[in-house]
């Protein structure tokens, strides 16, 4: 039997994509993401994440990874349909899975509705589908797929640090990096595909800009 696992990284960024992945393993693979410390990505090291990385894809039957750019969230989050948007990918990961079940970290606090958006537009039908709050917690594979979204995002963002020549730190609002590099730039045209200007941290901050202009 093979077990799918399907998480996301970068929900409550205020840079960078939102990336979903989702990996599937057979039963011998799961004691050994367990001995090599295979956890919730949050829990661990950026270190650790990388050298789990790797090994993760060797153990895995399929793997499958989407980003979604910030002006596709800021369009969903306008509308208030974040979690449409989230299930949406979830559910174009889960068809690209091999797996004969799969658990999927839901996102909305309403389990069946989440549930029933993937599952009334998978294609995969052959795999059973559970969402379950905290799966990236409780399940080691749905931890797997967390690492290798969490990953992904990691490096996505070095990538746009690249591209800008400029630290912004992790994307998050609460890193101080993150908030000093938006106040820096948030005019600044050549950044402006990198930021959710729908999230209220940056709302604020456009506010803050322009009435200090005003006075």
């Amino acid at each position: 039997m093979l077990l799918g696992g399907v998480d996301e990284a970068g929900r409550g960024s205020v840079i960078g994509p939102l990336v979903i992945a989702g990996i599937s393993v057979d039963n011998d693979a799961i004691d050994y993401l367990r001995s090599e410390g295979v956890c919730d990505s949050k829990k661990l090291t950026s270190r650790k994440r990388e050298l789990l990385y790797p090994k993760i894809i060797s153990l895995s039957k399929s793997v499958y990874v989407c980003r979604i750019d910030p002006q596709t969230i800021d369009l969903y989050v306008h509308q208030k349909k974040l979690n449409l948007l989230e299930s949406k990918f979830m559910t174009i990961v889960s068809d690209n899975l091999k797996a004969d079940k799969i658990i999927i970290d839901a996102c909305d606090v309403n389990l069946e509705r989440f549930k029933h958006n993937i599952t009334e537009n998978v294609r995969n039908t052959s795999a059973k589908i559970y969402c379950f709050h905290k799966a990236d917690t409780d399940n080691v594979v749905v931890s797997a797929a967390s690492i290798i979204a969490k990953v992904t995002r990691d490096r996505q963002i070095a990538i746009i640090e690249k591209k800008l020549n400029e630290r912004i730190g992790s994307g998050y609002p609460s890193d101080p990096m993150t908030r000093l590099f938006i106040r820096n730039n948030i005019k600044n045209a050549l950044i402006k595909e990198y930021i959710r200007f729908s999230w209220y941290p940056v709302k604020c901050l456009l506010t803050e800009i322009t009435q200090t202009k005003i006075f």
